[in-house]
């Protein structure tokens, strides 16, 4: 999964260029504010189903096939039924090339809908490298399929058509390998039994709901105080920490189930798991914010090329400390999931929320797309320390030496990078920067060789002896 981030992150950088150059900045806003608009509408779409119904086939993979087709009834219902009433509110309020965008955008989100929730099974029985085909097959027809549109002089909707022609794509590669590979998805439940593990997934559900606002509300009150133009030149800077976020997004969720299981059979394994996800995410997540700051005006220059994303670059810098934010947040709320907690959380993210829009609504007028990035810094730095205080306990065991060696690799990683690209240019800041980094983790103990072969084994040492006996 590390490798196909890897992959499409540098095909993805170079294809959002190529398409927000081509479409200039209020048609790359517009669509962007489509597919934010979508997304806010999807967010209640089975209220915390998926998550609900994950962690329960983690612990009991057996009920994996009756499980997976109750999420699937109710996500499919409730996506249909929310993303309607969302075009169907555009269509009565707007006219024209905006109101078709969003239509397209609801049709290309209800095929996420489904298929991500057929991934809560490759996930629970932990088998993502399915996952990692359809991701990478779609996303490469995306690439191709709406590059080839644009040259020709098609414009934004034949772009935002090649996305959910893609994202309808990707569907039916999920059930073709969730068929044949796991299980077929079975509903043996009535209508009962649906609405009380609908009832059961709400907190969960408002979780995903207001983690799902939060990141989009910016783009959407940008698009409504400030224009396309802004929207463009914040999305220009999003969609790149989107790139470096999905990192953490495949190392924490590649840990969900074994979380969910750890937390209630092995309470001491579930802290030695939360103390190594502590350690990835700083590992990660420092280099990438101080790194991104460092070249933002050469990253924004290279992928975009023009004045009307001069404003990307500030942007870029404030939100690349979303990065490290976003990381922390994930294992901070890790233990308040598995326990159950969802309540707990949702009432650190409630008020996050308000927040968020509060800031938006003062910073936007004065400061623009700028000003979304600090609300949105400003946001995710308080809800990690909210969520940190919730579980103490646990971070009590952070291991300072590992933590604190992270971030001195991190300082001496700027300080090479910085010499680098004042003499030498951007490449080579990456490259020296990534190489002293990497070093300085294995030098100062904060991961180790060992830890590498473990994490490079398809199976667990032991497991291969048992099958070669």
């Amino acid at each position: 999964m590390i490798a196909k981030q890897a992959i499409m992150a540098v095909l993805s950088v170079v294809y959002v260029g190529y398409l927000a150059r081509r479409l200039g900045v209020a048609a790359w806003g517009e669509l962007q504010a489509s597919l934010a608009i979508a997304s806010m509408a999807a967010v209640v779409a089975g209220l915390g189903v998926r998550g609900y119904l994950a962690r329960e086939i983690a612990v009991t993979p057996e009920l994996g096939p009756r499980h997976l087709g109750a999420a699937l009834v109710v996500r499919g219902a409730m996506g249909t039924t929310t993303l309607l009433c969302a075009t169907l509110f555009t269509l009565a309020t707007r006219a024209g090339e905006g109101a078709t965008l969003v239509v397209i955008a609801a049709a290309s989100q209800l095929a996420t809908v489904l298929y991500t929730t057929m991934w809560l099974s490759f996930e629970a029985h932990e088998r993502f490298q399915y996952i990692l085909y359809v991701e990478l097959g779609a996303r490469l027809f995306v690439i191709g399929l709406s590059v080839a549109l644009v040259a020709s002089g098609f414009g934004v909707l034949a772009a935002a058509g090649a996305l959910a022609l893609g994202n309808a794509i990707e569907l039916a590669l999920t059930y073709h390998f969730l068929r044949t590979r796991l299980y077929q998805p079975r509903l043996e439940v009535g209508l009962g039994e649906l609405v009380a593990i609908a009832k059961k997934s709400i907190p969960l559900g408002l979780i995903g709901a207001l983690l799902g606002v939060i990141r989009q509300a910016d783009r959407v009150i940008l698009r409504w105080l400030d224009g396309e133009s802004a929207v463009g030149v914040f999305s220009a800077a999003w969609v790149l920490i989107e790139q470096l976020e999905l990192i953490s997004d495949l190392v924490l969720g590649a840990a969900f189930a074994a979380g969910m299981r750890l937390y209630a059979h092995d309470q001491p394994g579930f802290v030695k798991l939360f103390r190594t996800a502590l350690v990835v995410a700083t590992a990660l997540g420092l280099p990438l914010a101080t790194g991104v700051s460092l070249v933002a005006p050469d990253v924004v220059a290279l992928v975009y090329e023009g004045r009307d994303f001069a404003g990307t670059s500030d942007v870029l810098r404030v939100l690349a400390w979303h990065v490290p934010a976003t990381f922390a947040f994930q294992v901070a709320a890790l233990p308040l999931l598995a326990s159950k907690r969802e309540r707990q959380l949702g009432a650190v993210l409630g008020p996050a929320l308000v927040a968020n829009v509060a800031l938006d609504m003062w910073l936007v007028p004065q400061h623009g797309a700028l000003g979304a990035a600090f609300a949105a810094l400003v946001t995710s730095v308080g809800t990690l320390v909210a969520t940190g205080i919730l579980v103490l306990r646990y971070v009590r065991e952070a291991p300072i030496g590992r933590l604190g060696g992270a971030t001195l690799a991190t300082v001496v990683m700027t300080f090479v990078a910085l010499v680098a690209l004042k003499t030498l240019g951007l490449w080579a800041a990456v490259i020296a920067g990534a190489i002293t980094h990497a070093g300085l983790l294995l030098a100062l103990r904060v991961v180790t060789l060992a830890e590498v072969r473990a994490l490079a084994r398809r199976k667990p040492e032991k497991n291969r002896q048992a099958a070669a006996t």
